[in-house]
């Protein structure tokens, strides 16, 4: 009896739910997703104290901190894109990799002395960018979190490329620590202060550590050579990068301008917990962007088109049922923090025009894949400017409420997902008509439940009618959402699979 109970036991060890268990605890995409989503619940909590906290009006100095973080995080020339791109495609070459790493550290240095000039430009010149929020006390805090960005997010995109998962994970989960034993401390402008601080110094840890372990042989070097492919290839990047992101950045700048500060602090709640909700879709994208512009730039036409439908069918699907799940909750959510219970609207409305653009994942890998960095940064740049004109026509001649300013981003991503998705089907040859395009970038399915989302919205106060979309959803994607337990299965089993 005891051979029989031993035997068995060999048995589910070799093909049961051990080797199962194995699989899955050593699968790093599973891990490093699971992780994230953990670091993202703290974002998510930490973003809720930090609002609570804070109250409305330091949370909207809170946010235009940030916003002024995020310009200048923007204003690296593309130097870090470019990298990621170049160890994206050419990541087995480790010697030309030393190189272009050296050299892009040496380029980010001389753009780190220029943003330390302006500091002094400001002291000098008594230039204050944001008087309404005091910014000029935060701004050499603000200068050193900047620098940093640019080293930490270029060593980061090394580690991403060679699939180091670990470094990236310390790299997301120590600010938001930090950040927590600021909440449990302090307060109101106390806790601002914590804030800004801590995100410094987090910012340098992070910087000493990603030094240390990285995969590459760091030697800041100038090649003229290098620096000059690294800089052309970047500028295209830089542009559209830059221009895409300043997109909503403009949004939130045209918001922190023109309406009261308590206001903007709403509208930062708001597109707080618009962003928090698709975080966890972010590390899958994190994650599988090398992958696409690897075998995009290797595949044939035909089957660079089959993975991208493929991929774009369960990340669409995905993020929208998210989002709709999301705008039948908060309300409900809000009820628990009656200071921002006004942010309910200006929540539907940023939840819709953030997951739009879902909408053009895949096809802008593919277009940079292809060497299209050039018509991907002038379509942002273009779009950008008719962002502003739109903002700026909301707010000067319609004068229409803070949560409105969203809706005219709204548009402005309906255009530029177009464009993109045109060029995009017109590099894998297939006929770009009008008609293609709009069902290929627009799958009805997806933006049937998205529209009426929109006109209840516009029509209806009644939250009970939230529910009408996610039921209109369920319905139009119900064999998709079936065939989601093979791919579930596949990541759970398969670790290759992070090769695509």
């Amino acid at each position: 009896m005891f051979t029989s109970v031993l035997t068995s036991s060999n048995k589910f060890r070799k093909g049961g739910i051990v080797p199962l268990i194995s699989k899955i605890t050593s699968n790093k995409v599973l891990n490093y997703t699971i992780s994230t989503y953990i670091i993202y619940v703290l974002y998510f909590v930490n973003s809720i104290f930090i609002a609570m906290y804070l109250g409305p009006y330091y949370l909207g100095v809170w946010g235009f901190i940030n916003l002024v973080i995020q310009y200048l995080a923007q204003l690296n020339f593309g130097i870090t894109h470019s990298v990621n791109s170049i160890v994206s495609i050419s990541k087995e070459d480790k010697i030309h990799i030393t190189k272009v790493l050296g050299s892009s550290i040496s380029i980010l240095s001389l753009l780190s002395i220029t943003l330390l000039l302006f500091w002094v430009f400001s002291i000098v010149f008594d230039f204050d960018i944001g008087e309404k929020y005091h910014f000029y006390k935060y701004l050499p805090l603000v200068l050193v979190i900047a620098i940093m960005a640019y080293f930490n997010s270029l060593i980061s995109n090394i580690f991403r490329a060679y699939g180091k998962l670990n470094e990236i994970m310390f790299n997301q989960i120590f600010y938001p620590l930090l950040s927590l034993l600021c909440i449990i401390i302090y307060m109101g402008i106390d806790l601002l202060w914590a804030l800004v601080i801590s995100n410094a110094i987090s910012s340098i840890i992070i910087f000493v550590v990603l030094i240390v372990r990285c995969p590459i042989k760091i030697t800041p070097v100038f090649d003229v050579s290098m620096a000059k492919m690294i800089v052309r290839k970047g500028l295209y990047l830089f542009l559209y990068n830059t221009s895409f992101y300043l997109i909503i950045i403009t949004t939130r700048s045209f918001v922190s301008a023109y309406y009261p500060v308590s206001e903007f602090g709403y509208f930062t709640f708001a597109f707080t917990l618009a962003n928090a909700v698709l975080l966890l879709l972010e590390s899958f994208s994190f994650l599988i962007y090398p992958k696409l512009l690897n075998r995009f730039s290797k595949y044939s036409n035909s089957q660079s088109y089959s993975l991208l439908k493929e991929v774009r069918s369960a990340y669409l699907t995905v993020s929208h049922l998210i989002i709709h799940l999301a705008i039948l909750f908060v309300p409900v959510f809000l009820l628990f923090f009656p200071k921002y219970e006004s942010a309910q609207k200006a929540y539907h409305l940023i939840a819709l025009t953030v997951v739009l653009f879902t909408n053009s994942f895949g096809y802008q890998e593919l277009l940079i894949s292809r060497s299209n960095e050039k018509k991907l940064g002038f379509l942002a740049f273009s779009c950008l400017i008719l962002n502003i004109v739109i903002c700026c026509l909301m707010v000067k001649i319609f004068d229409v409420p803070y949560y409105l300013i969203a809706f005219g981003t709204m548009i402005t991503y309906m255009v530029y997902i177009y464009l993109v998705g045109k060029n995009g089907i017109k590099l894998l040859d297939v006929k770009p008509d009008f008609i293609s395009v709009i069902k290929d970038i627009y799958p009805f399915r997806i933006m049937i439940p998205y529209f009426s989302s929109l006109l209840i919205f516009f029509t209806v106060k009644n939250n009970i009618y939230l529910v009408v979309p996610i039921i209109i959803f369920l319905i139009l994607n119900f064999k998709t959402i079936l065939a989601f337990k093979k791919i579930i299965n596949l990541v759970m089993t398969k670790p290759e699979i992070i090769n695509i």
